[in-house]
Order: structure tokens, then sequence, then C-alpha cells
């Protein structure tokens, strides 16, 4: 049977846009696997994360009747990513080298000028890759697949009609038992544990935050299909623990509220957590949400001044975030927040308000980051108007002209020092407070005993670096 191998090489940044508490599965492959399967090819999932290795074992896994590569980069991941397509193509040179992930929606063209790729795919992957295979396994030409980047006749082009999936549940089932699922860890999260996306996309517009690789329509599973895959989860997998991993759970509150029922009526095994925005919670949605079952929720609080929280767009407030907090604490959850420091334009006062709300909130756990320009973001547009960021900056990232670090967005009252220093001191003065550090280490090592609690303080120690 003619197979394709999919791969997620190698983390090898300390950057990131959010504190890290783990190792998660790559969903994304897991759905074009299903899809592909479903078609009558064998995919072979290789996760260079799970267990940690270098690209060389990774392309050892790789079967030798495999007819197409496909790999998966975020920008960050990008310049370990394009050193690893030349090794690739020395070792495969017959089989066509396929690129996706958010990265290729950002820089199509760029992707595949100063790589060794054959294709980039933009936006959903699952149609594109079909006709990709199809293509591959005749051994025709790979060019003018709809939603790809190619070459052809020396000249790199875009077909911008990108194949994004209206309909969620027309999606098979992720294929996650072609997962290592017993190799993936949180710091948080019972094992064995299964991550899920109810949706794609995300309906708001936050200046930070790219969402073109989602499409601009919101997207959602139906409450039977997102009750059948927790179903399958528990009954299939034996999980334990469920993240959602949706950029904003529940902003769909019809689906929602028809899925929390019925979970209720079910009493699953599992317990679950959810990433999810302020504004969408209420005391109704926050109740129905604990009665389902979901003890922790993560939430991007970001900043704590209103002036900040504006030109970030959150469309939140300071009177919200303290109301929820309030509420959600109160009726027993485990609250994680997520707050940014060093926003263009950003005073050394208003980070202090922003760590100082982090401390007087409820929260069980907070996560610190440097604000670094993402593309095609506002915040890019933001950072190269006020002088913070060169113009040629992602371009030159990209052509692989820079050592591939992002830099922060630093001025002359906040510079590189600061804020690097701001951010390992917030660290230390939420988690050495007595009854925050005995309350997180007593919940750790009743999540996953002594090994989970040596693990989380070194995820700990590396973001006070």
């Amino acid at each position: 049977m003619t197979a394709v191998a999919l791969l997620r090489l190698a983390e090898v940044t300390d950057q990131r846009e959010t504190n890290v508490t783990g190792t998660y599965p790559p969903l994304a492959l897991a759905y074009l696997a299903a899809t592909v399967r479903a078609a009558g090819y064998r995919p072979v999932i290789v996760d260079g994360e799970a267990p940690l290795r270098p690209l060389a074992r990774v392309m050892d896994e790789i079967p030798p009747e495999t007819v197409l590569i496909g790999v998966t980069t975020t920008t960050l991941a990008w310049p370990a990513v394009r050193k690893s397509a030349a090794e690739l193509r020395k070792r495969f040179p017959g089989v066509p080298l396929v690129v996706g992930g958010p990265h290729v929606t950002a820089f199509p063209k760029e992707t595949l000028q100063y790589s060794d790729f054959d294709v980039g795919v933009i936006g959903d992957g699952e149609n594109s890759l079909l006709e990709l295979l199809s293509r591959a396994g005749a051994g025709l030409s790979l060019a003018g697949v709809p939603g790809t980047v190619y070459r052809e006749n020396n000249e790199i082009k875009v077909d911008e009609r990108v194949s994004w999936v209206s309909n969620l549940d027309d999606l098979p089932m992720p294929a996650l038992d072609l997962l290592p699922l017993h190799r993936y860890r949180s710091v948080v999260v019972k094992d064995p544990f299964v991550t899920m996306l109810t949706s794609r996309g995300c309906p708001y517009k936050c200046s930070f935050c790219s969402q073109i690789y989602m499409g601009e329509k919101f997207r959602f599973h139906s409450a039977d299909r997102i009750l059948a895959e927790m179903e399958r989860a528990e009954r299939d997998f034996g999980a334990r623990e469920i993240v959602m991993f949706d950029e904003t759970f529940g902003a769909n509150r019809k689906v929602a509220h028809a899925v929390f029922e019925e979970m209720q009526r079910r009493q699953f095994g599992f317990r679950w957590n959810a990433r999810t925005r302020i504004d969408l919670l209420n005391d109704e949605l926050l109740l129905a949400m604990r009665k389902s079952g979901c003890y922790m929720l993560h939430l991007g609080i970001e900043s704590g001044t209103p002036r900040i929280l504006e030109k970030m767009r959150k469309g939140i407030t300071l009177d919200q975030v303290e109301r929820v907090v309030a509420s959600a604490h109160r009726m027993g959850f485990r609250l994680h927040g997520y707050f940014m420091l060093g926003y263009p334009g950003e005073t050394r006062q208003e980070i202090e308000a922003t760590v100082a709300l982090s401390r007087r909130l409820p929260l069980d756990w907070a996560s610190y980051t440097v604000t670094i320009p993402n593309p095609r973001t506002l915040l890019q547009e933001q950072a190269v108007e006020e002088g913070l960021l060169d113009p040629d900056f992602w371009s030159d990232y990209v052509a692989g002209r820079t050592d591939g670090t992002i830099p922060y967005l630093s001025s002359k009252e906040c510079d590189v020092s600061y804020l690097s220093g701001v951010k390992r001191n917030a660290y230390l003065r939420f988690y050495l407070r007595p009854h925050t550090f005995a309350r997180q280490s007593t919940f750790v090592l009743r999540s996953g005993g002594f090994r989970r609690l040596v693990e989380a303080g070194t995820l700990w120690l590396r973001e006070l670096r």
C-alpha cells in the first residue's frame, strides 16, 4: 500500500508565544493522517518531539515505499525545518517534499524560495494533500494543485484557491492511534490523556495574534461529533483527561451547552480543561462546564492596564477579569492566567501593574512571555511603525539571513536586559509565595507523582533563563 510520511521535527528554539507545560500530540498531522487513510493510503506519523530525537533518527522511521513526505512547521520552527529539508532531499532524492502549517500560509512564496521543499500547502491541508498524493502516486506533476505554492518552469507560483473545510464533521476523527500517546507529557495533566479540537479559527481579532492560517470563517464541530470523540478517547485510549486546544473554547454557546448537558447525563470518567476568553464566561456557562467535569481554565488576561488591553484589541476590561476569575475560583476551577510583558509603548509602571494583577487574582498558575512581533499581525505593523522592528526582519528571517532569534520589542525605557529580568522576577514573585508553592507542588504530585514534580521544576527553571 502506498505510504505517506507526516513529520513533526524536534523543536530547537526556546522562543514561544506562551509558556509550554509539556509535549502535546500534533493534532494537525493526526487529522491529515485520518483523511489520507480513509482514501486508501497508509499514513505514518513520525513525531520528533515524542521522544525528542534528531532528524537522522526521524528519517530512519520513514518507510522505503513512501511516495510523499509532509512536514508541518510554525514560523518559530522554520529555521530548523528549512535546514532539515536539505537533509531530507539528500536522503530521499526522488520523493516529493511537502511543507504545511501556519508558516506556509504566512509566507507561501518565500517558503519555497529559500528551501528544498517542492510544494507548500496553504490553509487547511486535507483536500490539497489528497490531490498531491493522487498525483505523486501516478507520477504526475504536483504543479497547480489548489491551495498550494509550487515550482514550475523555474518559477514559484501560488494557487490561492485554498480548500478550507467548511463542515468539520466531514473530516474523519484524527488518527490518534498512529501517535505515541504514552510519550506525551504535561505537568498538570493526568496520564493517559488526549487532545481535542472542537473548532477551527477564532472570531476575535487580537492585535498580537494571526488567524490567517485558519481562514476568515470560524468553524466548529457539532455536539454529536464532539461527544463521539470524547467517547472514543475514553473507550479506545483510556483517557483520564482531555485537553481542549481550541483557540476560544465555547465561542459557539449553543453547541457548548448541548455538549455539557449530555456529558452530565453520560457521566464520563475523565476530567478536562480548556483555553477560552474572559468575555465568553458567565456564571451559567461556568457552572455547566464545572458540572460536566471541567476542572481547569486557561485564560488569556495579557495585561493589567486598560490602555494596553485596548492597544491589544483584547475586547475585555479589568472589571470583567476580576469578576470572572473570582466566580471561577469560587466554583472550584483551577485557573491558569497568561500575561504579556513589553508590549510596544508599555511603560515599566504598566508592566508592574500586570505582574501585580497576576499576583492579586486567585490564580493557581501564571505564565509570562515577553512580547514578540509574530508575522502577519497588527502588532508587527505597530512595531514597524514605532521603529521597534526592522521592516525587512521577517523577509530576512525566512530567507535564513538572521540567527533565527526573534527580537523583543525593546525601547530605551524597557531594554532587553530589563524585559528578561522582569519576566524572571515575575515568575519568582508568583510561584515562590509559600501558599502558592505548596498548593501547586501538591497538585502536580497528585497528577503525576514525583517524576512529574521534577518535570515541572525543570520547565519552570527553563522559563527563568
